[in-house]
C-alpha cells in the first residue's frame, strides 16, 4: 500500500496535534548514541531546559504508543526507535 502525497500531509497534521512538544523532541533526539532512557533524557534536560520529570512521563507515554523502546531498571536496554516510531518520523519528514 502506497501513502500519495495528500495522505501525507494529513497524517503530519495529525501526528503533529497528536504529540506533544516534549514527545517530538524526544522521537527527534533519539540516534542510537545513548546507553539507556536516563542518559538521553539527562542530555535533553539539560539542553532544552526541561524537567527530567515531564520527560520521563512523555517517553513512558511514547514506549505505550509502541514508537519507542527501551530497558528497564533490572533489564537495561538502549534507547531506539521502534518500526513505528521511524515511520512517524518519516512522515513529519525528520527521518528518510
Amino acid at each position: 500500500m502506497e501513502i500519495k502525497r495528500d495522505e501525507l500531509v494529513v497524517f503530519r497534521k495529525l501526528f503533529l496535534r497528536a504529540l506533544n512538544e516534549n514527545q517530538l523532541l524526544i522521537l527527534r533526539s533519539i540516534n542510537g548514541k545513548h546507553h539507556s532512557l536516563n542518559a538521553l533524557l539527562e542530555e535533553l534536560s539539560r539542553e532544552a531546559k526541561k524537567p527530567i520529570s515531564t520527560l520521563k512521563l512523555n517517553a513512558k507515554i511514547l514506549k505505550e504508543l509502541g514508537l519507542i523502546d527501551y530497558g528497564e531498571k533490572n533489564n537495561p536496554k538502549p534507547v531506539e526507535l521502534t518500526k513505528h516510531g521511524k515511520l512517524v518520523l518519516k512522515i513529519l519528514g525528520v527521518i528518510e
